[in-house]
């Protein structure tokens, strides 16, 4: 009986720190480059937006669930190919 209580007691100290974790991991992201929001007059050029997205997409799991990894990465192809389109001069 004196076990139960204390894996209890145990379970209720761990589970606000796995909610904190939880929270910093979401606070982590970065939400400009993810859904396009809450972007204050950023000035990025191609080659710093490509840099970032690079940067995020190489925290990986830790930070982003699969799906924000995907969207990350197909964000970076985009700006990839603006700018090889830019480079080639459009063609």
């Amino acid at each position: 009986m004196k076990t139960v209580a204390m894996v209890l007691a145990a379970l209720a100290l761990t589970a606000p720190l796995a909610s904190t974790a939880a929270e910093n991991k979401a606070a982590d992201k970065d939400v400009c480059l993810l859904y396009s929001a809450n972007c204050p007059e950023q000035t990025d050029t191609i080659l710093e937006k490509i840099a970032k997205l690079q940067h995020e997409i190489a925290r990986g799991k830790i930070v982003y669930s699969p799906v924000e990894i995907t969207r990350l990465e197909s964000k970076l192809e985009e700006y990839r190919g603006l700018l090889d389109s830019l480079l080639s001069g459009g063609d």
